[in-house]
């Protein structure tokens, strides 16, 4: 029974951690003395594989979610694996806009068919980077 207590809370813990597409914080200060809890932001991306026919496009929104402190422009960029292809509506997320941003991903008429990641990358004027995985399965036409 002294068993049970901590595998069902490192369980809840894996389930917990699997279920959720977040980045780890980015943006707060180099040196942890200064590190303030609402000084940093996240990504998100949605959870599950967005799914594309080759040949065709899908739009997802991903969120630049800001503390309550966090005041930085954030630039987005990507690396698309071979036969994606990645536009943001916005590169540049400034502090004062919108925290949702639109991105299309297409799928070239010959895209690799099966499980790909997307990393996309939020870069602050000053801070940490971080980063969040977009899960993209493209299908063959038919």
């Amino acid at each position: 029974m002294k068993f049970l207590l901590p595998t069902t809370a490192i369980a809840f813990g894996l389930l917990v951690a699997t279920g959720c597409n977040q980045s780890s914080p980015g943006g707060h200060a180099e040196t942890k003395s200064t590190t303030k809890s609402g000084d940093t932001f996240t990504l998100k991306a949605p959870t599950l594989a967005t799914t594309i026919k080759q040949g065709d496009k899908q739009t997802i929104t991903l969120t630049v979610d800001r503390g309550s402190d966090f005041k930085q422009n954030v630039k987005l960029s990507t690396g698309a694996p071979k036969g994606l292809k990645v536009d943001f509506a916005n590169t540049t997320v400034n502090s004062s806009d919108k925290a949702d941003v639109s991105v299309s991903i297409t799928a070239d008429k010959d895209a690799p068919v099966g499980d790909h990641t997307i990393k996309v990358v939020g870069k602050p004027d000053s801070g940490t980077d971080t980063s969040v995985d977009v899960k993209v399965k493209v299908e063959a036409t038919k």
